[in-house]
């Protein structure tokens, strides 16, 4: 049996695409993966399975994708190159390669940091009264039973949860580094979806359980680095302030800092 074809194109547009979509999101909320499918006139499954590692396209539908996404020369020529790479080498057994596994673990770690949902679920399963039941999940958190099943397989794979001998759920405190493991564009999607959902919750939040508050002022842009550093200890120090009682609820903590004003202006 010949190994999946031309993998490393795979991921390559992989990668692309998610960014593309991304890009697009970011412009108009209620861009979906069916009105990408559209632009890129192949069916809404095919592309849903592509980008979550359950299918491989052709070498004629990469080309076909890397047209429609306007590839630069460059781009297309990189694309070109790994295909013609791949091509030249000896068929190779699947279960001695593994690529499948290489897609997966890409995939699966843009999601974990671009959705929301896993980093919830994750701080779920400490809480006092946690039930391993995807229904009272999914209510918990207001979303489909579907979506905590796909989760879990996903925390599941990644290690980040396991079982015990007695059946009950236990989470593995693995630190990923956003700088360096997964692509800016899923932190750009997680980023945007903390937005949404504080807005939400100011509308519809009591004020005893939030808190919003923000302040406008003149900085020196050069102390910016630094600013970066005090707020990422004060985080370490809020998260060891929190460790300790008895957890009943999940929380988002948010911290903005953006220039109001352009540049050389």
């Amino acid at each position: 049996m010949l190994y999946s074809i031309y993998m490393e194109a795979q991921i390559y547009l992989q990668k692309t695409l998610r960014e593309k979509l991304d890009e697009l999101k970011l412009k108009n909320s209620s861009f979906s993966l069916r009105a990408f499918a559209r632009l890129l006139e192949i069916s809404p499954a095919s592309l849903s399975e592509f980008l979550n590692g359950k299918r491989v396209l052709s070498e004629k539908m990469i080309k076909k994708l890397a047209i429609k996404l306007s590839f630069s020369p460059s781009q297309y020529n990189e694309l070109i190159k790994k295909i013609n790479i791949e091509k030249n080498r000896l068929p190779i057994k699947s279960e001695h390669l593994n690529l499948r596994k290489k897609v997966h673990l890409q995939d699966d770690q843009y999601f974990l940091v671009a959705d929301w949902h896993y980093y919830a679920i994750l701080c779920l399963v400490e809480t006092k009264d946690f039930k391993k039941d995807y229904e009272w999940i999914a209510r918990k958190l207001n979303t489909t039973a579907s979506k905590v099943k796909e989760c879990f397989e996903r925390l599941l794979r990644l290690g980040y949860l396991s079982f015990d001998k007695s059946g009950n759920i236990i989470y593995e405190d693995i630190e990923l580094d956003t700088t360096m493991d997964i692509p800016n564009t899923s932190l750009k999607r997680r980023h945007g979806e903390n937005l949404d959902a504080a807005h939400l919750a100011l509308q519809t939040q009591s004020i005893e359980r939030r808190d919003f508050s923000f302040m406008t002022l003149a900085v020196d842009h050069k102390k910016i680095p630094q600013v970066k550093k005090m707020i990422e200890r004060f985080q370490d120090e809020l998260e060891e302030f929190l460790k300790d009682g008895e957890k009943t609820q999940v929380y988002e903590f948010c911290m903005q800092m953006f220039p109001r004003t352009k540049e050389d202006i």
